[in-house]
């Protein structure tokens, strides 16, 4: 067990190591190919755009680390700005808009745990399902227009700096610390983590899997409405295509980053690692003049990559002996 363990350790420590590297190399790459890149108004456009991917990517490794998958965080994330949007257009008091807004996300965490747990069918197809469903209700409510008249100190937020740093950014890596405090130093980060190892074994060891589980895809919900609050602020408006790209980027983050697709680990830092090699990817490619479309090509191809290396490594094997 002790060596296996530390096998584990080192395998995502090996995959971090190789993260920093290719953002160090990207970064390098770019600061040479373009002189624009090492600009202060670039680095805070690529720290603010990633600041609520990199939220959904905190709520997706939760749950991958619980051995579930959630497809529906962009859905999501466009149903937070919605709500709170409508709400405001109807003259509801701001600080009610946002409550309703995150609540929004948590009630849709409610629904996938729900199908997941009390009806026992696959996340992957309910979180699908949920995916196109609040996507539709988005919408709806929205009628395709964009909302926007939100209070100026509310979108205010994104011209936000302290030391230089955007607040979006300082308030994404306040949310990953409690995250790591969450997984790392509780009982019930434990619990995930347990029961996305071996269920079985976690629930005859006395851990609530049930609860677990629903806890989970709240928190997923809940995140991902705050992601939708803060595409928000950035934009300054709620825009139903919203998120349209995120269950891609993020889930490739997030294995990318070393969080295993059937679950029981997984490292936070690993998918903010996998989030910010994307969005380099996705600034080199707009500063070099280079078709962006292209990214998502490459991003496809390493999450194939990524989720059949067992196979492909056994056939390699089988091929080298042969």
């Amino acid at each position: 067990m002790q060596s296996s363990s530390r096998y584990r350790v080192s395998g995502q420590g090996n995959v971090l190591i190789v993260l920093v590297a290719v953002n160090v190399l990207i970064m390098g790459l770019l600061t040479i190919f373009s002189p624009s890149f090492m600009t202060f108004g670039n680095i805070s456009a690529i720290l603010m755009r990633m600041s609520e991917l990199s939220i959904l990517a905190i709520a997706q490794t939760i749950v991958m680390i619980n051995g579930g998958i959630d497809l529906s965080i962009g859905s999501v994330m466009a149903l937070s700005g919605a709500v709170c949007g409508t709400c405001l257009k109807m003259g509801t008091p701001f600080g009610v808009c946002i409550i309703l807004a995150l609540l929004s996300g948590v009630a849709v965490g409610v629904l996938n745990g729900f199908f997941v747990v009390n009806i026992n069918l696959q996340p992957f197809i309910v979180t699908i399902a949920t995916n196109t469903l609040i996507r539709s209700i988005e919408y709806a409510i929205l009628r395709g227009n964009i909302v926007t008249g939100f209070p100026a100190k509310f979108i205010a937020l994104g011209d936000q700096y302290l030391f230089k740093i955007p607040f979006l950014f300082i308030f994404m890596m306040f949310t990953f610390f409690c995250a790591m405090i969450l997984i790392k130093k509780t009982k019930i980060g434990r619990r995930i983590i347990s029961v996305g190892a071996n269920e079985s074994t976690a629930f005859i060891s006395g851990v609530y899997v049930k609860r677990t589980k629903y806890l989970v895809y709240i928190i997923s919900g809940f995140l991902c409405a705050v992601a939708g609050l803060l595409f928000v602020i950035r934009i300054g408006a709620a825009v139903p295509d919203t998120g349209l790209t995120a269950p891609l980027e993020v889930i490739t983050a997030v294995l990318i980053g070393g969080t295993a697709i059937n679950g029981g680990k997984g490292s936070l830092f690993g998918s903010l690692l996998g989030i910010l090699a994307m969005y380099l990817l996705l600034n080199g490619f707009s500063l070099l003049g280079l078709n962006p479309y292209f990214e998502m090509i490459i991003m496809g191809t390493i999450l194939i990559v990524v989720v059949g290396q067992e196979s492909i490594g056994k056939i390699l094997k089988g091929r080298a002996r042969k």
